[in-house]
Parts: C-alpha cells; sequence; structure tokens
C-alpha cells in the first residue's frame, strides 16, 4: 500500500507544480476547472495573473511537500509508517496551496482599493 500512497503523492505534487507555474505565468488561459476559486479570478486575464503570480511560491511549496511525502513513503517499511506519512504531506501540501489563494486573492483586493 505505501506504493500507493507514494506514486499518488508524487502526482499530484507534480501536478500541483505544474498547474501553479502555468497558471502564473499565463501558459495557462482563465479557465473554470483548474484555478483558484473565486468569483474575480476569471473576470479578466489582469485579475488572473495577480492573484495566480502571488499565489504561484505556495502552490511550489505545496507542490514539494506532495512529492517529498510521497518519496518518504514510498521508502517507508511499515505500512503505518507510509500511511501517516502520507496524511500529513497531503495536509500540508493542502495547507500551502490554499494559504497562496488567499495570499493571491488578498493582493488581488489589495490592488484594487
Amino acid at each position: 500500500m505505501h506504493l500507493f500512497y507514494g506514486v499518488v503523492l508524487i502526482a499530484a505534487g507534480a501536478a500541483v507544480v505544474a498547474v501553479g507555474r502555468s497558471a502564473a505565468r499565463g501558459r495557462l488561459g482563465r479557465n473554470h476547472v483548474a484555478r483558484i476559486r473565486s468569483r474575480q479570478t476569471p473576470a479578466d486575464d489582469e485579475s488572473w495573473r495577480i492573484v495566480h503570480e502571488a499565489a504561484e511560491p505556495w502552490s511550489l511549496a505545496g507542490g514539494l511537500a506532495l512529492t517529498l511525502g510521497g518519496l518518504v513513503a514510498l521508502g517507508a517499511e511499515d505500512e503505518a509508517v507510509a500511511a501517516m506519512v502520507a496524511a500529513l504531506a497531503a495536509v500540508f501540501g493542502i495547507a500551502l496551496v490554499v494559504a497562496g489563494a488567499i495570499i493571491g486573492l488578498g493582493q488581488l483586493r489589495h490592488r484594487s482599493d
């Protein structure tokens, strides 16, 4: 089972990094699937750019946390340890991505004031 945890976390981490970088660099246009969810982000290109640029470092950190957790889970010899590492990495990675979204939206609100 630790193989499952490791592969899923590594794939999730790579996806978070790829989407976060693509959105921040303008290679991922405004859409309703892969984005920071708010009413403002898909409204116009400038809002999209502001939010995703501010969130990029946090998305990268979240993706890295997921990937590292996956690598540790792969190397764990005990299933309970692998499951605990996977859960902690998932919570920490998601928390970083959410923090980035909050910071990005705050940046947008700050610019529109």
